[in-house]
């Protein structure tokens, strides 16, 4: 599955503004490779992070829990895979 670059772009927006400082500063070595563990995301994180995107997913988080498993989304590529799975249910 190929990444669409302005989902990506997307995605990695609201990655780097709930990251904050850190994330702003590491904006530039986000690659759809880069492990999100890397940029320092534990669970409560993710979950945070997948609230924020959302407006993106076009979905309320609650609806599309079922197809989320968080132990699939190591990196930015699977994290963009993801948004753009449940945008599609």
């Amino acid at each position: 599955m190929s990444i669409q670059t302005d989902l990506y772009d997307e995605v990695c927006r609201v990655l780097v503004a709930m990251l904050g400082e850190d994330g702003a500063g590491r904006q530039a070595e986000l690659s759809p490779s880069t492990p999100l563990r890397s940029l320092g995301m534990d669970s409560m994180k993710y979950i945070n992070l997948l609230l924020s995107l959302e407006d993106i997913i076009g979905k309320e988080l609650d609806e599309v829990a079922e197809h989320i498993d968080l132990s699939e989304i190591t990196t930015v590529g699977d994290l963009v895979s993801l948004v753009e799975r449940l945008r599609d249910l």
